[in-house]
């Protein structure tokens, strides 16, 4: 694997190409889906959040995949679509790849970059413990996740 500027590139191991860095609680709080959380529970989300960016075009996540990471946007716009078809817009603030994440579900969509893409990524692993460690936000996932489905 090669490092770069204290910043490693990730490499063939992980789901998601491009740089990752570590996390503070200031860039969770700007996502909704942690603005509400105590900074006691961010800094336990923050230890297993990475920072990534992802190139114009890539396609982040391929619908029938499976589900390994949640992913918020912090930075830049995506499209999400289904079946070949656009089915959505997503931007800053923006939660993708959470259905999955609870219920080991296929990908349901593609999501791909429509400009460079900063994103907050937890893996399957560190949201599972989640459950245990910022319980609140565990939940504040499962009522994303119920909101999708339903």
């Amino acid at each position: 694997m090669e490092y770069v500027a204290g910043s490693k590139t990730v490499g063939e191991t992980s789901p998601l190409k491009g740089r990752e860095e570590t996390l503070d609680v200031s860039q969770l709080k700007r996502i909704p889906l942690f603005s509400d959380a105590s900074d006691e529970e961010l800094r336990r989300v923050a230890i297993f959040a990475e920072s990534k960016e992802i190139p114009k075009g890539e396609v982040v996540i391929e619908e029938g995949g499976f589900s390994r990471e949640l992913l918020a946007i912090e930075d830049g716009k995506a499209e999400v679509t289904r079946d070949g078809e656009k089915i959505a817009d997503l931007g800053p603030g923006d939660i993708f790849g959470e259905a999955g994440m609870l219920d080991d579900e296929m990908r349901s969509a593609t999501v791909t970059a429509k400009s460079r893409l900063k994103l907050i990524s937890l893996r399957h692993f560190e949201v599972k413990r989640l459950k245990k460690d910022a319980p609140d936000v565990y939940r504040r996932i499962e009522q994303l996740v119920e909101e999708r489905s339903g």
